[in-house]
């Protein structure tokens, strides 16, 4: 049985591995910095979040500033609120409640 020579191991994988190695070390440290992509993203998914926040918020503006604006402007409607919200009364007037009869045993 003839011998085979052994093969030299081609020295652009070994060049190819050191490369690739060097690539991956400075991904993970220019990852793992102040400003790295790694913080880069976080600070991406922090600005969508606050971006959704702000579109609520200035939804829940726009239905309080209608609210407002009906509150001036109509007299009926702010009587109706004042009596829902605050339990407010006319001079003269006497406010009745009513609780459910669960509601008033005392707990312990």
């Amino acid at each position: 049985m003839p011998v085979r020579p052994r093969h030299r191991t081609r020295p652009y994988k070994a060049i190819a591995v050191v490369i690739g190695g060097a690539a991956l070390a400075l991904a993970l440290v220019l990852g793992a910095t102040r400003y790295g992509w790694i913080t880069m993203i976080r600070f991406n998914r922090r600005e969508r979040a606050l971006d959704r926040e702000m579109l609520v918020n200035l939804a829940r503006n726009e239905i309080l500033q209608q609210e407002r604006a009906r509150l001036l402007r109509d007299k009926a409607y702010l009587e109706a609120k004042a009596r829902e919200e605050l339990g407010m009364v006319r001079a003269g007037e006497i406010s009745y409640r009513f609780y459910r009869a669960d509601s008033l045993k005392k707990r312990p």
